[in-house]
């Protein structure tokens, strides 16, 4: 069963990811999208579940714990399964690419920043084309069927055949012949030259009087398919084949041949050409198409210096049509814009759907990039005008990328893959507009990616590291807790911004195991602490919103049986948008985790959007006043204004109040004054290593 992107929800797809979170990100993420998945974390677990279970597609992580990526594909080659792959790996080595291809992969994927954005696209392509490949098999099995039927048809003479008198002009047919034709053989026509080229397609005609006066001038055998009329007026497609017979003289006599019904045969050749080059929902080119046509509009543009502009166009927002009005409404939705995109090339042009949303445009042979520009130009205006799906009006943009040959890439792959780059960018930039692919661009893609493969590797070379910063009590002068703060030294990048990682983590899915490993850190400090004879203090750990959706009650619950760390002494700090985003499911969690014993806190509040409705009903016991207010607090009075305001709401909800990112006393005493009794932030103390901090927590902190 397909949907409108040509998912194909009703089968599996195993997924062979050593890495069991990242794996089951991935997994959550194509579930979201209807495919069903299962998730195994070694080829050995993998090469069982296929011997088993029947699964549609199988996403390979290249590097396994047991076995390299072509270890495996030789054991599933051995094992008999002829299971479509997708090679997902960290490496971006074309290589490697060509190497997994050649093995059969569907595809080579690197694990990037936009991987979890991609897959889905990738998955669905690829089992869409499985799909085909599997029609094309039934099309060929039909193609050797009938290929059988001739062959039998053959050897019990039901062959029509003719003969041309060249001596006296008559023409002549076998009862088979008029019986393929639809005559009734009691009553046959009078047959002659002349009826037989009227019975013949008109655009077919010239070519067989050619054939056969060329067959008959040189002597060599006929060989030739057409289009003729039957009885009945239907057309069929006939073969036919003769040769010449000569007198006792040596002068051409006869031309004596036979004729064959090949309808379904060509029918099957074209059904099979068909399938494999164009798309079964819009019938435009498809990917396969699309490259030959690419290639062909370079090789022109390389004969007269000319360019080539490649748009790659993706719908914005796409998926919410399919799940508010379901797949029905979406095919209908992607048929509508096909038939937009169409008014808007040219006959020399070339239109393709590259798979689900995205589409490709050839522009061939373009003289300047205002021509181009003016063709995106035209698209977006034409894909903003109301579409009406099912009675309903709906509105939709598109963003798209363009790479121009030859400035851009030389060849097909780096055509396409650089206006997907700039299709990127232009969602990047708030969607509905275009953007060219410059060489800036993929250096900030290439520098992104080596930031990427690095990240995936700091957990395990352990260069991560947390720093703690103290919270203080200033009526009575004494720490009252830490905040744990993430910090990355790169052994060749030095020490890099958690701004600039910590977005990076979030988008691939890092930020899982990176936030579990400063789950089970920050405790385990904290338990060393006590252990030595300190006195508890509270140890605030910051989550992001993919930690919050993933089962984080379980890790919680696991790290701390781990540790031994008392949950009392445990607050998780989440950000308004993390509360708000699904608010109504998230109390049961948060409830969850307070029955653990765990306190919470809402981290640099008032810079989101918080209902009150829903803030007074979470278990809330801290809410943080972000620095941004902080900072000017003593000479901006909107910005005293809100932190009082923040103050007193905490206070008549029953919360604690904290400040952060304080540096000067002015704001202390401000502050202190308006009722907020803990504080953080440089003016008590940088976030300094453990044993720093815990000089802190010995000797206290003089202000």
């Amino acid at each position: 069963m397909a949907d409108s992107d040509g998912h194909i929800t009703s089968g599996m797809i195993l997924i062979v990811e050593d890495n069991i979170p990242f794996g089951e990100l991935v997994a959550g993420t194509l579930r979201e999208d209807g495919y069903q998945c299962h998730t195994v974390s070694t080829g050995a677990a993998a090469l069982i579940w296929l011997a088993s279970h029947p699964v549609n597609l199988l996403l390979l992580d290249y590097t396994l714990v047991d076995m390299t990526g072509e270890a495996f594909i030789a054991a599933m080659a051995e094992q008999g399964s002829q299971v479509p792959f997708v090679v997902v790996t960290g490496r971006d080595d074309s290589n490697l690419a060509v190497q997994m291809i050649k093995q059969g992969a569907s595809d080579f994927v690197v694990k990037d920043t936009a991987l979890l954005d991609r897959l889905p696209v990738v998955v669905s392509r690829t089992l869409q084309e499985a799909a085909t490949m599997q029609r094309l098999c039934h099309a060929e099995q039909a193609l050797r069927q009938s290929e059988l039927r001739l062959a039998r048809a053959q050897r019990i003479a039901r062959i029509g055949s003719w003969e041309w008198d060249l001596q006296s002009n008559g023409l002549y047919f076998s009862p088979e012949l008029f019986s393929i034709l639809g005559y009734d053989g009691t009553a046959p026509p009078d047959v002659s030259l002349e009826w037989f080229y009227r019975q013949i397609n008109p655009s077919d005609t010239c070519f067989v009087r050619k054939a056969l006066s060329a067959a008959i001038e040189s002597g060599r055998n006929l060989n030739q398919t057409f289009r003729i009329a039957t009885c009945s007026g239907e057309e069929i497609v006939v073969a036919s084949q003769a040769e010449l017979e000569y007198d006792s003289d040596g002068r051409p006599e006869l031309l004596v041949g036979t004729l064959l019904d090949v309808t379904d045969r060509t029918r099957a050749e074209q059904e099979i050409h068909h399938l494999a080059n164009y798309d079964t929902l819009t019938g435009l080119p498809n990917r396969n198409l699309l490259h030959d046509r690419l290639q062909q509009a370079i090789v022109q543009a390389a004969r007269v210096q000319g360019s080539v502009g490649v748009l790659f166009l993706d719908l914005d927002r796409f998926k919410g049509v399919n799940e508010q009005l379901g797949h029905r409404a979406g095919d209908q939705l992607l048929r509508t814009v096909a038939e937009r995109l169409r008014v808007c090339v040219r006959e020399s042009d070339t239109l393709a759907r590259a798979g689900g949303d995205e589409f490709v445009i050839i522009l061939s042979v373009v003289s300047d990039e205002d021509g181009i520009s003016s063709a995106a130009s035209k698209i977006l205006a034409i894909i903003s005008e109301p579409f009406v799906i099912e009675e309903r009006e709906l509105y939709l943009t598109a963003s798209i990328g363009v790479a121009v040959y030859p400035t851009d890439g030389a060849d097909v792959q780096s055509l396409l893959k650089h206006a997907d780059l700039a299709m990127y960018q232009a969602k990047d930039m708030d969607r509905n507009n275009f953007q060219f692919f410059s060489s800036d661009l993929n250096v900030k893609v290439m520098e992104r990616m080596v930031l990427e493969s690095s990240l995936r590797r700091a957990l395990e070379r352990d260069e991560f590291k947390l720093l703690y910063q103290p919270q203080v009590d200033v009526i009575t002068g004494s720490v009252v807790g830490f905040e744990a703060l993430l910090r990355w030294h790169h052994p060749d990048l030095g020490t890099i911004s958690p701004e600039k990682f910590i977005p990076l983590a979030e988008e691939t899915g890092l930020i899982l195991s990176i936030g579990e490993w400063v789950l089970r850190t920050a405790c385990r400090q904290a338990k060393i602490w006590q252990d030595a004879g300190l006195r508890p203090v509270r140890m605030a750990v910051n989550l992001s919103g993919r930690q919050f959706r993933m089962k984080l009650d379980e890790i919680v619950a696991a790290i701390l049986l781990e540790t031994g760390f008392d949950p009392r002494w445990l607050e998780l700090e989440l950000t308004e948008s993390i509360l708000m985003r699904n608010a109504s499911d998230n109390i049961e969690l948060l409830q969850a985790l307070t029955a653990m014993g765990c306190s919470l806190s809402i981290d640099d509040f008032g810079t989101g959007y918080s209902s009150l409705a829903y803030l007074k009903h979470f278990p809330l016991e801290r809410l943080k006043i972000d620095r941004s207010f902080v900072r000017d607090v003593t000479t901006n009075p909107d910005d005293r204004a809100i932190a009082k305001i923040i103050i007193d709401m905490a206070h008549t909800l029953k919360m604690e109040v904290t400040a952060e990112g304080v540096e000067e006393r002015e704001q202390l005493e401000l502050l202190k004054r308006y009722g907020c009794r803990e504080m953080q932030g440089f003016f008590f103390s940088r976030p300094v290593p453990a044993a720093s901090a815990e000089k802190l927590l010995r000797k206290g902190i003089t202000f």
